[in-house]
């Protein structure tokens, strides 16, 4: 047997710990000096390059430093006005008002409450889109105030006038 002294490479698994930084994009890279291949001829070791996934979230997206987010709200709450509990990224929670007669797709927007920036201490707003949701079923007592609501209303929705362009 003959012993060979090469200058091949051995592979080895080796654990990294890195620190996610708040507000990372998908797809950023995050560089972690001197974890990389070996260099040639002894030379040091290069950097390694960890790609970020960002998992979706099933109520919130991203646009940006922005988060947005669609909140369901009843018949009542949009007409009379509500104090809402609106989920934030973190699992906190916010209190917000919405003022009375709000109509679904309002958006309405919490300063400062959205992606903190990589890069500085600009943080981003969290913007909400109140959606309207109308019963299916009502019982009787519920049916018979919306009929007597409707004998004061009137039921037509107004018309928006189109002026001489259109």
């Amino acid at each position: 047997m003959k012993n060979v002294s090469g200058k091949g490479t051995v592979r080895k698994q080796v654990k990294v710990k890195i620190k996610i930084p708040a507000g990372i994009k998908d797809n950023q890279p995050i560089p972690i000096p001197n974890e990389g291949e070996p260099g040639q001829n002894g030379g040091p070791k290069g950097d390694l390059y960890i790609i970020v996934r960002v998992k979706r979230h099933s109520i919130f997206t991203r646009d940006g430093d922005k988060v947005l987010c669609d909140i369901p709200i009843t018949f009542t709450q949009a007409t009379l006005g509500a104090d809402l509990e609106i989920p934030m990224v973190d699992g906190s929670k916010e209190k917000y008002r919405i003022p009375e007669g709000t109509q679904t797709g309002t958006k309405f927007t919490i300063r400062n409450k959205g992606f903190k920036s990589i890069n500085g201490s600009y943080q981003g707003d969290y913007v909400f889109t109140v959606q309207v949701q109308i019963p299916k079923r009502l019982t009787k007592e519920q049916r018979d105030i919306l009929l007597e609501l409707a004998k004061t209303m009137n039921e037509q929705p107004p018309v928006k006038k189109k002026g001489i362009f259109g």
